[in-house]
């Protein structure tokens, strides 16, 4: 709540921010150089909202546009996203920017709306396919030769893997929860663990938003994705591609999990093998397969059939190590080969990659 004008605390210029070293008493107000509010109104926290949204501050619609657009293609219309001001980076495209700002006010910034307009234009349903004249014309793609292509965030790397795997929980809100992660058999300051023993139930499933978070310890395969340590505030990510990310994906215990789960609803789908890798591409690439793409996955899946069936114990070990027992009636030999093809799906670039 807000205090009394005449019990509100006051505030001292500090030479060099030396507290002992006072100067003039200073007061709230707004940046010269933005619109000001009315001189009637209090310099309160209710009259600050209102300025920040207010049709005169065209800045704010600006930046929730702008963090929008580079969610979708990778690079906002102001590539510095986190700075908006004379150190920042010029628009690319001026008027495309007010006038997407202008959509958010005019609906009331209704996000889902902008969100909408943006993914329904004819610049993002562009094809991303790079053409040798397409990269000489717009090697950056800056000037939208070509529609967005961008790797997913951490956070969503690892629940697609989960949601097509049939995993992911949707519950919402809580306290955070604690993954599978990788035991590292240290000790932090005062002799405490940092491996932790993971979550039970749905709370192992959790969206990776809910993930307990250590600044000195933060989650391995997150990191690994270009998470932020959150020691300092990040705006725009920055995003690499190393093969850390292909070792992540193919050998963490999450991943693994997902690829086992994903594997046992491939089998559960279909009888026929064909219809089975049918399923297993509908469901996590959004497409129908290729004939090509479907002899391959065949040919894996007996290749490694025909390697487990001399091998039961490591069948066993892979189709089970760590999601748990079979379904009544799965063989192990069946579980695994399909967890190695269920995997290789998981790793495919159309997975990893928005395009």
């Amino acid at each position: 709540t807000e205090l009394a004008a005449d019990n509100s605390r006051k505030t001292f210029f500090q030479y060099r921010g030396n507290y002992l070293d006072r100067g003039d008493e200073v007061a709230a107000g707004f940046p010269a150089a933005f619109p000001q509010p009315a001189p009637d109104q209090p310099l309160t926290r209710l009259t600050l909202a209102r300025w920040l949204v207010d049709a005169a501050n065209p800045l704010t619609a600006r930046v929730v546009a702008n963090r929008f657009w580079e969610d979708l293609f990778g690079i906002g219309i102001v590539s510095s996203s986190e700075e908006f001001g004379s150190q920042g980076e010029l628009p690319s495209h001026p008027e495309l920017l007010d006038w997407l700002a202008t959509e958010l006010t005019e609906n009331s910034w209704n996000t889902r709306e902008l969100l909408r307009l943006l993914v329904t234009s004819s610049a993002y349903q562009q094809s991303s396919v790079v053409t040798p004249q397409l990269l000489e014309a717009d090697s950056a793609n800056r000037w939208l030769a070509r529609g967005p292509r961008v790797r997913l965030t951490a956070e969503m790397v690892r629940d697609q893997a989960l949601s097509v795997a049939g995993l992911l929980s949707r519950k919402m809100y809580g306290p955070p929860v604690r993954p599978p992660r990788p035991s590292m058999g240290l000790s932090a300051a005062f002799g405490s663990s940092t491996d932790w023993q993971p979550s039970a139930g749905d709370d192992r499933y959790r969206r990776a938003v809910y993930t307990t978070w250590r600044r000195s310890n933060p989650y391995p395969s997150l990191a690994t994705f270009d998470s932020p340590n959150r020691e300092t505030c990040t705006l725009r990510r920055n995003r690499t591609n190393t093969p850390l990310q292909a070792l992540v994906t193919m050998n963490d215990e999450v991943y693994v999990e997902a690829a086992q789960a994903f594997a046992r609803r491939i089998l559960q789908s279909a009888d026929a093998p064909a219809e089975q890798f049918q399923f297993a591409i509908r469901t996590a690439l959004c497409r129908d397969a290729a004939a090509d793409e479907l002899q391959q996955l065949q040919q894996l899946y007996q290749d490694s059939l025909q390697e487990f069936a001399d091998s039961p114990e490591a069948a066993m070990q892979l189709a089970t190590m760590p999601l748990g027992a079979l379904p009544e009636g799965m063989q192990s030999e069946s579980a695994a080969a399909m967890t190695v093809v269920a995997s290789v799906i998981l790793n495919l670039d159309e997975m990893l990659m928005k395009r």
